[in-house]
């Protein structure tokens, strides 16, 4: 058989062409240190080596993830403990501010600290992250979050959010708290019941705080506001304890026992003592008009309710003072029952009903009341302010020093639940802190063992790699120079 020179010549160049090509290859094998570069180069090995680094990149956008989310936590616990401070300062105030050898001008200064420490507060209520938004707005990050209003009042404008990330397989941390559940839902008083004078008293009794101590007999009457009404009778003071609890309410009307006159001409006609439960109810005169009526056991009050003064109201009904504040609806009903008969009052003595028990301090006067009004959400700002307000109170008789003492009272219970709400949020970041921390050593261990496994699989044996590598190379050279010489072979080099 007879071979061309041409047909000589392109097998030559094709098989050196692939000697080329392969050596390339292996050059760029050998520049990247990378065995596996394509699904050629192992098809067993890509697949596995493709799913690891996957699971590499989702690793890294853990770590990302948790460094996120551990900076905002760090930096709301800084924000929670100045609040810490800040009440605690508030509650040394407090204190101090109670004690009755303080004149006039020596409240005022402690009120106008007070003023300043809540907007200190509201400052950190509204502490910004490296981002410029609001750690306590939920997710309304570009809204301030807490903000006076024409009254000095502060109001919320944020949401209930919380962001929550993923630091780890099926593991989530949350990455911020709702400034609305840190500052702005702290129960009232003790929790249960918020314990209050009647403006009008006139003697030097104040009550503490209703605490529960029959925890069954309690159970059915914790949905009711009582009245502890004090009257003179011949032989001394006698106290009584009324409840009264909403049956039928859509307005949004607070009303309150602010007098039983058991000596009352008619006080037999509404006297729930005699009666059984009686019924108070609204009835609205004209419709739409907001005058109302108040009526118990079917008497009517002579005076009128008006819905449209914002003034708190209080109308008479045959010995039943009842003082009403916000907008009733037509129909809104309440049950008001006695619970303890007229019984002799003894300064300091307790008083226990309904698995309910309290106590009235200080000498007392007829027709003074005592309310243990149902525990609901006060802002600690406006807790602050019922602070001030109280320092406030004109006035150095018993009876002012006995308004003041009541409302330091309850505000000191509610700065006391306010640092443990604050308590238990930075205890909660203290635990995500940690998860954060714990879950960033378990995914760097991972991301480890991943690149460990990835190292076997695609990276080169340099020394086997550049033993082919200079085996083509010489290869390749030999095929060079033997082509070269077989190129010469030719007749006409002999002519």
């Amino acid at each position: 058989m007879r071979i061309s020179s041409q047909t000589f010549f392109m097998r030559n160049t094709s098989s050196m062409m692939e000697q080329q090509a392969s050596l390339s290859e292996k050059n760029l094998h050998l520049s990247s240190t990378i065995r596996v570069m394509n699904g050629s180069d192992d098809p067993v090995a890509i697949a596995t080596i493709q799913r690891l680094k996957q699971d590499l990149s989702i690793g890294e956008q853990y770590i990302s993830n948790g460094e996120t989310a551990q900076s905002a936590n760090e930096l709301s616990d800084t924000a929670l403990t100045q609040s810490t401070y800040i009440l605690q300062r508030v509650r040394e105030l407090m204190v101090s501010g109670s004690n009755g050898t303080l004149n006039e001008s020596d409240r005022n200064a402690v009120a106008i600290e007070l003023e300043s420490l809540r907007d200190e507060l509201m400052g950190v209520a509204n502490t910004k992250d490296g981002n410029n938004q609001f750690i306590y707005a939920g997710y309304e990050v570009d809204t301030q979050p807490f903000q006076k209003n024409e009254f000095g009042e502060i109001e919320y404008h944020g949401d209930s959010g919380e962001n929550d990330y993923r630091i780890g397989a099926g593991v989530l941390v949350q990455a911020n708290d709702s400034g609305s559940k840190i500052f702005m839902e702290v129960a009232e008083g003790n929790g249960t019941f918020v314990s209050e004078l009647s403006a009008n008293n006139t003697g030097a009794g104040v009550i503490s705080a209703g605490n529960i101590v029959d925890e069954n007999a309690a159970r059915d009457f914790l949905d009711q506001d009582y009245t502890i009404a004090i009257n003179d009778t011949s032989e001394g003071s006698e106290y009584s304890v009324y409840g009264l609890k909403e049956t039928a309410v859509s307005g949004s009307a607070k009303i309150s026992i602010s007098g039983v006159d058991l000596d009352a001409v008619d006080i037999n006609s509404v006297d729930p003592a005699i009666n059984g439960p009686v019924a108070i109810n609204f009835i609205e005169i004209g419709t739409g008009t907001n005058q109302f009526q108040i009526e118990v056991n079917g008497q009517l009050s002579s005076s009128v309710y008006d819905g449209d003064n914002a003034e708190v109201q209080t109308l008479n009904i045959n010995g039943i003072a009842i003082e009403v504040d916000g907008l009733p609806k037509n129909g809104d009903s309440f049950e008001f029952t006695q619970f303890v008969a007229p019984t002799a009052y003894e300064e300091d003595q307790a008083i226990s009903f309904n698995g309910i028990k309290t106590q009235v301090k200080g000498e007392v006067e007829d027709g003074d009341t005592f309310t243990l009004r149902q525990s609901e959400e006060k802002d600690i700002f406006s807790t602050i302010q019922s602070a001030i307000d109280a320092l406030r109170i004109p006035g150095t008789d018993q009876t002012a020093e006995a308004q003041r003492n009541t409302a330091f009272s309850m505000s000191l219970l509610q700065i006391d639940g306010a640092l443990d709400n604050i308590t238990g949020t930075q205890s909660s970041v203290g635990a995500r802190l940690r998860t954060i921390d714990n879950q960033y050593e378990s995914t760097l261990d991972f991301n480890l063992t991943i690149q460990r496994t990835l190292s076997n699989l695609e990276d080169l044996d340099m020394a086997a790699a550049i033993s082919e590598y200079q085996q083509e190379y010489s290869m390749l050279e030999v095929s060079q120079q033997t082509f070269v010489q077989l190129q010469q072979l030719s007749l006409f080099n002999l002519i």
